[in-house]
Order: structure tokens, then sequence, then C-alpha cells
């Protein structure tokens, strides 16, 4: 009833107040509290599921197996290979699990959702950066990473220009990386607020059209939340895989 009457302003705020982050009692942040939580229950989960190894998983197990075989054959195995893969897919079925679960777990009205945070979106975007960098210079040195983005048999004017483009480029994919992910939850929750407060501000016969509509979206946005997750690994992985491979590899 109170949205029903609310001036426009006051209706943004209630609004934005179940998107934007806060600030609980003892100084942490909801969205801090989120990511932490998801650390704490993947670690848990993985604790518990392989306390008792055995041949044939069951329950959770068998749930971590799939989505750890799936990680392994259709990413990280196709795009590093099977040596490099089997180094990383740790990495790689970590990263996926904890977006996925940070992008499920603000689908529940309770809790909300931190992939929404440009914030925490742009700490795993400067993650990859880092190891983009890390891994290329480690793997090829730095003279074979400087040469990785110069490309061959060009002047060195337009070499040295196409590299800086490269360097940039670079930047720039971890940046849409994080405008992705961010742009995608942050909007789905904002669609769905929209449909509810909707049938509140025009008419409560509007509710005929808004709840229907709500729930489609909030449907979707369970499809989106593994869509993202499973984008951020995939192009994390390429991206990687992109800045640790000389020219000469990549043609073999």
């Amino acid at each position: 009833m109170f949205l029903a009457s609310a001036p426009p302003g006051d209706v943004s705020s209630v609004l934005l107040e179940h998107i934007l982050d806060s600030t609980l009692p003892f100084g942490v942040g909801v969205h801090s509290l989120m990511v932490l939580m998801a650390l704490a229950v993947i670690l848990g989960v993985g604790l518990w599921a392989v306390r008792k190894p055995t041949l044939k998983p069951r329950g959770v197990t068998l749930v971590l197996e799939i989505v750890v075989l799936f990680i392994r054959d259709d990413i990280v195995y196709p795009i590093l290979g099977n040596e490099r893969g089997r180094r990383w897919l740790p990495f790689f079925t970590g990263l996926f699990v904890f977006i996925l679960f940070l992008n499920l777990i603000g689908l529940v009205p309770a809790f909300k959702a931190a992939t929404g945070n440009i914030a925490v979106t742009s700490a795993l975007a400067v993650i990859i950066l880092v190891l983009i960098f890390g891994v290329g210079l480690a793997r090829l040195g730095p003279w074979g990473f400087f040469k990785n983005l110069f490309p061959s048999g060009t002047p060195l004017a337009i070499g040295l220009f196409v590299a800086a483009l490269e360097f940039l480029g670079t930047l720039i994919k971890c940046a849409v990386l994080s405008l992705r992910l961010f742009a995608n939850m942050f909007a789905g929750h904002l669609a769905i607020l929209s449909f509810l407060v909707l049938m509140m501000t025009v008419s409560p016969a509007f509710l005929v059209v808004s709840i229907p509509f709500a729930v489609f979206t909030y449907v979707l946005e369970v499809l989106i939340s593994l869509i993202q997750a499973l984008v951020f690994t995939l192009l994390s992985c390429l991206f990687i895989q992109m800045a640790s491979t000389s020219h000469e590899e990549s043609h073999e």
C-alpha cells in the first residue's frame, strides 16, 4: 500500500534497495557477506562430498562430478589441452561454481545478488587480467609475450601500433567480462522488481499481467545465471590461453 501512494522517487528507492549493496549493523556490506558465504558453502560442500571417496558417486558428489566433467571436457581441455588443462581444471571449476552460486543465491528473496555489483564483477575481471599477464610472461618470457602482440613481417611503426592495440584490447576484454556479468544480473533483478512494483503503482488489477511476466523473467534469470557463469569461465580460459601461447604453437 505504501508503494501505491508513494512518489516516484520513493518507489525508486524501495526498488533499488533490493538490488544495491547495503551495510549491515556490524559494518560489513551485504554483497561482501554474500561472497564470504559463497566461499564457505562451496568449500564446505566440497569437503563434505569428498569425505568418503567411492567409485559410484551419489547425491551431491554426483552433481559435483558432473560439473567437473562438463568444465573439463567442454571448456578447459579443448582450449588448453590435456596437459595444461589438468593443472588449470581446479581453478576454472571453482570459478564457474563460485559465479553460478552468487548468481543463483541472488534470486532468493532474502538475499542479494553480489554479481549485480560492479565492484564484485570487476574484482573477478582483475583476477583474470593478472593471470593473463602473469601466465603469459611466465610461460613465454617478456620478449616472447611482447612478440605475441607484435605481428611478424610488419614495419616497426605499424607493429608497435598494433601491439599497443592488442595490449589495450586485453584490458578492454577484461572490462567487458566485468560489465557483461554485472549488466545481465543487475538488469534481470531490476526487471523482476519493476513488474512487481508496477501492479502497485498503476493498478492492483495489473497483477494479471505483472505476475506472469515477473515469474517468466525469474525463470529466465535462472537460465541467464547459468549462461553468464559459463560465458565468464569460457572467455577467461580462452583469454589466458591466447596470452600464453606463441604464434608458432597455435599453428601447430
